[in-house]
Parts: structure tokens; sequence; C-alpha cells
């Protein structure tokens, strides 16, 4: 491995200093890895930058333009791992291979990256070691918590007061920012006797004018900090928000909540709102068409720019279809000129040209046809903006059911949150969502697959 990774060194060419060069060893078993930017920690959203396709020894390399220290994500399918992007910077990784894969449950995984040759400058270098340092630290500590809290209390002053030393002419606000809201969330998290009170806690970290929706650990000790804050506010505050949810009114919620003393100001009450609209909304505690309302409001109304896109990201979520609701039988006959068949279930199959994973399904789909003809409708629907290619060609050999092109701009990717391939959607006959994100006709890691599913329905009707 070392004179591998000395031929990769050595093998790259001139680094343009106005770029980001991420060069890459990965032992993903994927043609493709796909890489993004989180510029707002808030809405976790993913902003797409590149594809990169690894070669048969699983290398690759991109450039990433980028003007301050960004938070990127390298993902395929199942899994993604993150770094902290420095402008005017070579990173040379590894993604390792994974061996859990057989517990794979449907969702994107974190996997932890490898970085090789990083410079000590670096922002990741420089927060991997803070955190290795205040994580032995604090294992050395631990200990004295419960039986010596004074001595505990002691050697963590002695912590922050070294960080302030050690840090103190850092001159990367990223940098500092991620330590002093690290040391929020770990050390001054405790609770113990002459820990730091909920006004230190305020005062020190929260009496900000503004609020930065790059920095991850802000706003991860903001969301820790105003967690289920209806219950910490007072009595006559907590009406004024229950008063505000009636009403759908989100500039009524943000008026009752700059009136609680720990709320600096009304970027902090747009924030805390936020929060607690998704709160609600995840509780059932508000109906959905509330939640839009507000999250509307906020999308639109709100003072800072990183709020705003939350929110508009958060209101696209709540826009999306969901189970036991109904597809426009007249967009899908009408606009895209789709012939349904009646008294048959439909499902409907999102399919990406090229993607090794759709052509590897086809077959499988082909035996599911066959296997429900007369009962399931299938309809496969891929993107404008991929080209069609000669092993497309192939795995569609034989196929009887339609296909289309579906728009970018049309309004089905959206409500079916169609982002990863294969995709499936399953209906009843009167096109009444059964299940949003369907399995498909291959075992999935539980050995599941669709036919489960459409036997029970069939069953019971």
């Amino acid at each position: 491995m070392q004179s591998f990774l000395f031929f990769l060194i050595v093998a790259l060419p001139g680094f343009c200093k106005a770029q980001v060069e991420i060069f890459g060893l990965s032992f993903w078993d994927s043609p493709k890895l796909e890489i993004y930017e989180l510029d707002n920690h808030l809405s976790k959203e993913k902003n797409f930058l590149a594809t990169v396709e690894p070669d048969s020894m699983g290398i690759f390399k991109t450039l990433i333009e980028l003007n301050e220290i960004s938070t990127l994500q390298i993902c395929d399918e199942q899994r993604c791992g993150f770094i902290y992007a420095q402008p005017k910077t070579r990173y040379l990784i590894e993604l390792p291979y994974d061996n859990n894969l057989e517990n794979y449950n449907e969702t994107q995984r974190e996997i932890e990256l490898f970085f090789y040759k990083l410079d000590s400058n670096d922002i990741n270098y420089q927060i991997l070691g803070f955190e290795a340092w205040m994580d032995n630290y604090l294992a050395d500590i631990y200990p004295l918590k419960d039986i010596k809290s004074n001595e505990f209390i002691i050697k963590i002053m002695e912590f922050k007061n070294e960080a302030a030393r050690v840090y103190e002419n850092i001159e990367n606000p990223f940098l500092l920012n991620y330590i002093k809201y690290s040391i929020g969330l770990t050390i001054d998290n405790f609770s113990i006797v002459g820990g730091p009170s909920k006004e230190d806690k305020y005062d020190f970290y929260l009496q900000n004018d503004t609020i930065d929706y790059s920095q991850p650990k802000l706003i991860e000790y903001a969301q820790q900090f105003y967690q289920a804050y209806e219950a910490q506010v007072n009595q006559l505050i907590g009406q004024e928000i229950n008063y505000a949810f009636a009403a759908s009114n989100a500039s009524q919620l943000i008026s009752a909540l700059m009136k609680d003393p720990y709320i600096y100001n009304q970027n902090w009450a747009e924030f805390v709102a936020l929060e607690l609209i998704l709160a609600y909304d995840q509780q059932n505690r508000i109906e959905k068409q509330q939640s839009i309302k507000m999250l509307e409001d906020l999308s639109f109304y709100g003072q800072q720019p990183g709020l705003r896109k939350a929110a508009a990201y958060f209101l696209k979520s709540k826009n999306k279809l969901s189970n036991g609701q109904y597809l426009q039988r007249g967009h899908l006959e009408k606009d895209l000129g789709l012939l349904l068949n009646q008294d048959e279930l439909l499902y409907l199959h999102h399919y990406v040209p090229g993607n090794q994973k759709c052509i590897n399904e086809m077959e499988a789909l082909k035996r599911f046809v066959a296997r429900y003809n007369g009962k399931v409708q299938v309809i496969s629907f891929f993107s404008d903006e991929i080209q069609w290619t000669n092993a497309d060609n192939k795995a569609f050999e034989a196929v009887t059911w339609q296909r289309t092109i579906l728009p970018k701009t049309d309004t089905l990717w959206e409500l079916l949150d169609w982002g990863a391939a294969p995709g499936y959607v399953l209906t009843d006959e009167n096109l009444k969502i059964l299940e949003l994100n369907a399995l498909g006709p291959l075992p999935n890691a539980r050995t599941q697959t669709i036919d489960l599913t459409i036997q029970q329905y069939l069953s019971n009707h």
C-alpha cells in the first residue's frame, strides 16, 4: 500500500491554486461517485458539485472551485464520507473498504474517510488534532466526575484555559468556531454542580447578532440549547406560542419567542421558530397544511438568507407526496401521454441511463412484469438530461411496458422525491400511493422484495 500511495503522490499533475483538488482511491464498489457541498448545516441540503468515475484501480480526481472553507460530501448510493475542504489545497484521500453493507438499511451511511499527507495548517489536520486532544483529556479525567467533582471541574477549567492559550493566535474563524462550539457541546455540557449555568452558556455561546449556517458545530450547539424550547419558556410565552401555532402564524410565533430572555434577537427567534415548527410537525402536534403555511412564511420573510434557504428546503420536503395521497391521473394521462390500465396496481420505475444498478435490475423487473401480468402495470421514467447508452438498449430488449422521458422540470421529480435510482412507487388501482419508496424486484439486505407487499394487497382485495 505504501508504494502505491507513493505512486499516487508523485504522479499528481500540476496544481492550480485557484481550486481544491481531490485525488482519491476508492474501495467502494461503485462506478460513479457524487460530490456535494453542505453550506447550510440546519437543513443539511446537498448541493451537487461533480460526478467522478474511479478507474479500474479505484483512482479518481476532481477539481472543485471554492472561495472559503466548505463541508463536502463524497457519496455513492449507499455511503457518504465528508471532508472540510480548504481553498487552494490538494487532498489525498481513501474511501475505505466497507464490510457492513449487509446491515444496510436503505439510507446512506456515514463512512470515515482516510487522509494522506495532510498539511499541518490544513483545517482537517487542525480539527482532527483538537478532537484527539479533547477526547484523550476527557477520557483521563472522566473517572473524577462523580467521585471528585470539584477536582473534575478544576480539570475542565484547566483544559479550557489551555485551549484558549493554544489557539489564541489562530485567525481562521472556521477553526475557532469549531473549537469553541465543540467545547460547548462536550466539556461545558456535563451536568455537574458548579458547572456553567444556562445563563452562562447563553452569554458565551449565543450572543451573536447573526447566525453562520455554514458552521456545523455552532448550529449543532444552538439546536441542542433550544431543543424542545416550548417547555422552557414561561407560561405567558408558552400560551402565545400555542396561539401562534393555532393561527398558523409564523410572525406571531417569532414575536412570542423574542420575549424570552435567552433569545437574543429576531435572527435567533426565527431559528427557534423553525426548529419548533419542524418538531411540532414531526410529533403530529400540527397539521401538515399548518407547517407548510408557516414554513412558507419563513422561506419568504426570514431576515437571514441561511434561514430562508433552510425553510425553503424543508417546505419542499413537506410538499412531497406521502403514503395515502393520490397521484393526479390527469397529469399522467394528459400531460405525460401515458395509458393507464384499469383495475391494476401501478408500479412506477425510476431508471437512470448508464447506472449499473438500474441495468442489473432489469432482468428481475422483466420477470416481475410476467409474474403479475394483468394485475400490476409497470411504467419506467428516466430523465432527459442523461445520455442513453448501448447498455441501456440491451437492458430494455423485449420490454413491453411503457417507458417515458420525464423532463427535469416536471413536478413528479419533487413530489416523488426521486433522487437515488432505481426507485419505485406503488399505487393502488385508484392511484392512491401504497408505498412511496417501494422495494424493488431484487431482494434488499433483509431479503425483502416488492412481491411481499403486492401479495398482501392482492390477498386482501
